[in-house]
């Protein structure tokens, strides 16, 4: 069986990829040997510090029964056709009696599967600059040459121009990324070298100057490109380590900042992105030693040695990095001895001693003391400003508060007390004998207090097309009734403070295992019928306005306040009190928010949501939209279903909070289905206006069959009252007008007595009007018919036209 194991890892997604090699051994005759390979994963369990295989069947990647196989190189690199980073592996096949070298590329797709990406044969074997970057692309070099390859080049490719390698990574620009740092001679004399940049894409080569100075190239060890951007010329933060024992920050190709570091031999740097957005710079030496540098200070702050590897992502699932430093260790097992932390929150160690956790040196030491120090002084500092911004927000909460009583008494036309100085902790400079004068109470004002008869649970707030939605939940305390219940949104502006128009409804709110309480469809309540009783049962007071002049006015906070009058529970004098105003809370309006959709209604989206916003969003539609009541019926046969044809032909979706109601997720629309017998039912419609309604009418009658009959129950309230203020508005108009007239005939008559004659068409006219006046009102009291109401304003138009023209000739002759 196996000999031999040979094993690399590599983080992925939080987790360990481990590679295993494992040699087999033949019985056969020339005593060939095979291999394979394969992979698994390995994740970290909090509770008992250590990592766990999750699949103890470990998946294959590659199996050869005639050659040896090795475990050259992993990394992880961007998938250009998956558009995501994958792990991936390099394979190097030897056969025993050959002189060439095999080679396979793979990656890791799924986690049980493996892709082949390039696979391709060379006479030598492969060990300088191996890196697998963006493509996924293998580069190495070889004698002062470097090839590529990848599943686009279609096989090896050479770089034109020779180089000594001294980088081959990423970039992170638009056109191209794969870049190759290196040393070339211009002549024939090896002292004339010129560093350049070359990219693979579209093979173009730049000074090198760039991202370092010519004078590092030559002691640059290994480097690590931060950020680029191509401008004017390309602009650069890179962090090299170098044969000088030095760390250097370069900046657009100059030197901007140096840490010494503590081992010699680099080979290799990476970021770990800790708490609090710090940075921590890992630079891994030969001989397994490890240093890391924070990278707001450039300084040491720890080190460790006998490192067999290292690893950095989120292991422990916090959202930030952590470091996996793993241990040479006697066991078989691949994590047997390995640290864990992030040198700030996180620490997890298993198979080491105390004494082993750390190796800081003096310079670590003194940064560690310094850090602290300036730790200490940052958090003395900023307890100190959060203090004086909780006195800010104390004294601007009681501010606010005086505020809304001062408005509430404006509003309510009450005289506004104004509180004693001692009350606000204010110190009078002059003397003030009438020190007793603010400590009255007025009695027949009474605002928000621990006595309050209602208790507000919750605030929501919605933007449907130009309406704000205001909502809030609430109960009864104190054994108490309340009626006349409304609600009111206070625009504050800079300038004045006033009160917004609201339509105020009462709706029961729905319990979290059951939507709106079962019975008759929730109708909207008129203001003189708002009332709650003393059960404690939640209700919902839903106020709509246009959200227009919020916006326009510049006001993003408005605090709502609640109207009510109150009486005692039975058993006590059923007297109604006056009438409470009481601050339940504010809301804010964004442009921003409305704009992107934060603020609409997430129920039409997601007809399955069956939280609390959903609930919110059920009754804020409710309030806003109109309700039609339809009687379906069929006196021979039983009724179509109704339901069904709501569901499958017109494509709306069941309310999970409410499976009553049905939604339409293209509109604004809610339906309910109530089939009282087998013949006959009741549809309830709610909508925004009557156009959609008559879309939706005629598919319905397009539905039923022709048994079938749908006469409406009743018609809405809020279209009865838009028909009859736009009566009003007509009437008042035309009567202005001919008040008008009738004056001007009055003053004619009193400026030329001696024109009675000629003024009697004048008197004519107006005794014609008159008539038509009683006519009209006698025709206004029945519910009026749409032609006729017409026909008697054109008739009224062309009297006071009329009126107006003998006005007009008759001018002249006085």
């Amino acid at each position: 069986m196996a000999a031999e194991r040979h094993n690399k890892m590599l983080a992925v997604k939080g987790e360990v990829l481990a590679f295993h090699c494992k040699s087999l051994s033949s019985k056969t005759r020339d005593h060939r040997k095979g291999s394979e390979v394969s992979f698994y994963s390995l994740s970290f369990d909090r509770d008992s510090q250590s990592f766990f295989v999750r699949d103890p069947n470990p998946s294959l990647i590659h199996k050869d029964s005639s050659a040896e196989m090795d475990i050259v190189h992993c990394c992880s690199a961007l998938d250009v056709q998956q558009r995501q980073k994958v792990p991936c592996v390099l394979l190097r096949l030897c056969k025993k009696r050959t002189s060439a070298f095999k080679y396979k590329l793979y990656s890791i797709c799924t986690s049980t599967d493996a892709k082949l990406h390039a696979e391709f044969v060379l006479p030598y074997e492969m060990r300088d600059n191996i890196s697998i970057v963006h493509g996924p692309t293998l580069i190495w070099s070889h004698e002062n040459s470097v090839f590529y390859i990848s599943s686009q080049t279609g096989g090896v490719k050479e770089v034109p121009i020779p180089l000594r390698v001294n980088f081959i990574g990423e970039l992170p620009l638009r056109q191209r990324q794969i870049v190759i740092q290196g040393a070339q001679n211009v002549s024939s004399d090896q002292s004339n070298v010129q560093n350049i940049l070359y990219f693979t894409e579209d093979g173009r080569s730049f000074n090198s100057a760039c991202l370092v100075p010519d004078a590092y190239s030559s002691v640059i060890r290994c480097m690590m490109v931060l950020s680029a951007e191509e401008v004017d010329s390309l602009r650069s933060v890179v962090l090299a380590a170098t044969s000088m024992k030095q760390l250097v920050l370069f900046e657009n190709g100059l030197p901007r900042d140096v840490c010494l570091l503590p081992y010699e031999q680099p080979l290799n740097i990476q970021i770990v992105h800790t708490v609090k957005n710090d940075c921590l710079i890992v630079v891994t030496f030969n001989q397994g030693n490890v240093c890391t540098v924070w990278k707001d200070t450039f300084q040491v702050a720890c080190c460790w040695t006998g490192v067999r590897l290292l690893l950095v992502d989120d292991f422990v699932g916090c959202g930030t990095d952590q470091m996996l430093l793993v241990f040479e260790s006697s066991s078989e097992e691949p994590l047997s001895s390995f640290l864990l932390t992030d040198l700030c929150a996180v620490t997890y160690s298993c198979g080491r001693s105390d004494g082993e956790e750390l190796n800081t040196s003096d310079a670590a030491q003194e940064n560690h003391l310094l850090t602290v120090q300036a730790l200490e002084t940052r958090l003395q500092s900023g307890l100190n400003v959060l203090e004086d911004l909780q006195r800010d927000v104390e004294v601007k909460d009681r501010l606010l508060q005086q505020s809304l009583m001062a408005l509430t008494d404006l509003v309510s036309g009450r005289e506004h007390v104004i509180s004693s100085p001692q009350q606000e902790g204010l110190v009078s400079l002059w003397d003030d004998d009438d020190d007793d004068a603010g400590d009255e109470e007025d009695d027949g004002m009474q605002t928000e207090c621990a006595e309050a008869a209602l208790k507000v649970h919750r605030v929501w707030q919605r933007v449907i097309g130009q309406s704000l939605i205001v909502g809030v939940v609430l109960t009864t305390t104190n054994n108490t009734s309340v009626m006349n219940i409304s609600a009111s949104i206070v625009l504050d502006s800079r300038q004045t403070a006033a009160v917004m128009n609201t339509k105020t409804v009462i709706l029961p709110y729905p319990a979290s295992d059951a939507a709106v309480a079962h019975g008759p469809s929730p109708m909207k309540i008129r203001r003189s019928d708002c009332s709650a009783d003393s059960g404690g049962s939640r209700l919902a007071l839903v106020a709509v306005t246009d959200a227009a002049p919020l916006l326009t006015s510049g006001c993003v906070r408005c605090p709502i306040m609640l109207h009510y009058s109150t009486k005692q529970s039975p058993g006590s004098p059923a007297e109604e009190s006056a009438r409470v105003s009481q601050h339940c809370g504010q809301i804010s309006l964004n442009l921003k928010d409305i704009s992107m959709g934060k603020l609409h209604p997430q129920l039409l989206r997601d007809c399955k949501l069956n939280t609390d916003e959903a609930r919110e969003d059920l009754l804020s539609l409710m309030a806003l939209m109109d309700v039609w009541f339809f009687m379906v019926e069929c006196p021979d046969h039983t009724l179509a279903d109704v339901q069904g044809w709501l569901q499958e032909s017109m494509r709306f979706e069941r309310l999970e909070i409410d499976p009553r109601f049905t939604a339409d997720p293209t509109g604004v629309r809610l339906f309910r289905w109530v089939q009282n017998s087998p013949f006959k039912g009741v549809l309830s419609v709610y909508c925004r206006d009557e156009l959609s309604l008559l879309r939706f009418l005629h598919s319905l009658c397009d539905f039923l069959p022709v048994s079938h009959d749908i006469q409406p129950l009743e018609r809405p309230r809020s279209c009865a009252g838009s028909l009859a203020q736009t009566l009003q508005t007509e009437i008042h108009t035309v009567t202005q007008g001919v008040c008008s007239v009738l004056r001007s005939d009055e003053g004619v008559r009193r400026g030329e007595a001696e024109s009675h004659a000629s003024s009697q068409p004048l008197q004519t006219l107006r005794e014609e009007w008159l008539k038509e006046r009683g006519r009209y009102n006698e025709r206004l009291r029945p519910l009026l018919d749409c032609t006729r109401y017409s026909r008697l304003i054109e008739r009224m138009i062309h009297t006071q036209l009329d009126a107006d023209e003998a006005a007009l000739m008759e001018a002249p002759r006085l």
